[in-house]
This record gives C-alpha cells, structure tokens and sequence, in this order.
C-alpha cells in the first residue's frame, strides 16, 4: 500500500545561504551510485516500499531520462565525499512546472543541513531562469522532511495535482 503524500508549494524567491558547501550540478552521473544512495537513504523508513539496489538504480536511469519530465540538471545538485554521492535533490520539469523529484541524503550525513543547503541553491537556480514555483510531494508522517519544507517556505496545497501545477 502506498503511503500518503503531502502536496508543497514554493513561491520562489532568492534563498539565503548560510554556508557554502560543495556541490555539482547533475550532468553526468553514475546511476549506480545514485541508485546506492537512494536504497540507503530510503532503506528502514518510512518512504521504502521493499525496492532493491538494483530497482532504485532503474529509477534512477528513468528519472534521468524523463519519467518526470524534463530533468532541469542545471538546477540539479549532488553532494559527495570521498567521491560517493552522499546527498541530492533532483528538479524536474513536471507537467511544465519545476518539481522536486528527489531529494535525499544518506543516514550517515543526516542534521548537516545538507538537504536544506541542496533545495536553497535548486531554489536560487531556478529563480535566476525565471521559474516562479516550486512543487513537490513528501510522505505523510516524514516529520524532518516536512519540518524541513516549512522552514523554508513551502505549504501544503490542497486539491487535485493538475489544479495545483500551472503551466510556466
């Protein structure tokens, strides 16, 4: 059974960033180690749903190529230590509108402020590109992620998606 989701909405504006951390755009990946840490981020939470390695590395390479729409990989942004993925967040053009595809970082880097600094420079990239709103969906009872969110700005939107997503 699949969990409930939450549906956000950011109208953007210029995100302060408090430290720099380093970063890379996504534009060309190793799926293998994204898929990697995806399963770990995803493994014994409330967001996994019993996917293999193998099953995240897929939907991965499909995300990558479209499944969401068109991947905004230059508002796309990966963190990595010791040249292991440890955090992403993934923007897609969903329906025409930029959404969070993904946004994950692994258990051993949780509270590093590693999300929040990867969703706050998707933020400011998107605004330099004109982009108005953000979108995206969390899992109901994902307290860190939607006590994240709402630090940030974004709100819970109400009604059917297609409602909520204007065309930009």
């Amino acid at each position: 059974m699949q969990a409930k989701r939450i549906k956000m909405k950011l109208l953007l504006d210029h995100q302060v960033i408090k430290k720099d951390i380093l970063s890379t755009n996504l534009t060309s990946v190793n799926t293998s180690m994204l898929g990697n840490l995806m399963y770990s981020a995803y493994k014994d939470t409330i967001d996994y749903e019993g996917e293999t390695v193998e099953q995240f590395i897929k939907e991965i390479q499909a995300t990558l190529n479209g499944k969401y729409g068109k991947l905004l990989s230059d508002c796309s942004y990966m963190i990595e230590l010791k040249n292991l993925p440890v955090a992403t967040t993934i923007i897609s053009l969903f329906k025409g509108a930029p959404f969070v595809t993904y946004n994950v970082t692994h258990p051993e880097h949780h509270n590093k402020g590693f999300s929040t600094f990867l969703i706050k420079k998707s933020i400011n990239s998107l605004v330099e590109q004109g982009y108005k709103e953000l979108f995206l969906m969390v899992t109901e009872g994902n307290a860190s992620a939607q006590h994240m969110y709402r630090k940030i700005g974004f709100i819970e939107q109400q009604g059917e998606w297609d409602e909520l997503i204007k065309r930009i």
